[in-house]
């Protein structure tokens, strides 16, 4: 009889205690993660853009001729200080959570001023440049960047050296800039290059020679599409 007691005890705390075993147990068990977990995060870099674009520009050129400069000083630098408005547009994309790369392109109508002597000797009329951007997300709408690419533009001498003395030149441009997603879809843009446009023959008399760089500052929206 004795024996039939602890038995019957013994299977009711096996029944009461199955439970807290079984919930103790669940417990144990690493949760199960549904694909919906490992969504990737949204990057608010990549995709195509397009914008508007106000610039100042700091010229200077190294001029050979004799009418700057009379045998045999032959080099004048010149200087000028001016402004520009264009558009812009590109396409990014981001690597990982570090990196960001894209390509970006601007035309510009520029208004500069060479002047010798207090006279127009001539100015940069139009440029445009393409260029590659790497980036880096410091925020996340903040993207940092730097750029290498090429520019051309269109200068016109003709004030100082006369009718025809035109030319478009080419020239290696490295860049550092900063964009900032406002919104969604909105990004604006502060960045500054630096371009070198190579010795360049003036057409015209013989020896004639135009060097010209800029260092530019640009402010600018853009739409994110």
């Amino acid at each position: 009889m004795g024996f039939k007691i602890k038995l019957a005890a013994a299977l009711i705390a096996v029944a009461v205690g199955a439970p807290v075993v079984g919930a103790n147990a669940q417990q144990l068990i690493a949760p199960v993660i549904t694909n919906q977990s490992y969504q990737p995060a949204y990057s608010a870099w990549d995709g195509f853009y397009i914008g508007a674009q106000g610039s100042l520009i700091g010229m200077k050129s190294h001029e050979t001729n004799t009418v700057v400069a009379a045998p045999p000083a032959k080099e004048q630098l010149l200087g000028d200080i001016g402004g520009s408005a264009g558009v812009f547009a590109g396409y990014r994309m981001q690597l990982s959570d570090w990196f960001v790369l894209g390509v970006d392109a601007e035309l510009n109508n520029v208004a500069t001023q060479f002047e010798y002597n207090g006279l127009n000797y001539g100015a940069l009329k139009w440029d445009t440049a393409v260029r590659a951007t790497l980036g880096y997300p410091i925020a996340n709408n903040v993207l940092a960047y730097g750029t290498v690419g090429y520019s051309w533009g269109r200068f016109d001498l003709s004030p100082g050296l006369g009718g025809g003395s035109e030319f478009t030149a080419g020239g290696f441009q490295l860049g550092l800039g900063v964009d900032m997603m406002v919104t969604q879809n909105i990004m604006a843009r502060l960045n500054a290059t630096w371009t070198h446009y190579g010795v360049n023959t003036v057409p015209g008399p013989a020896g004639r020679t135009s060097e010209p760089s800029n260092a530019v500052i640009r402010a600018g929206l853009a739409w994110k599409f």
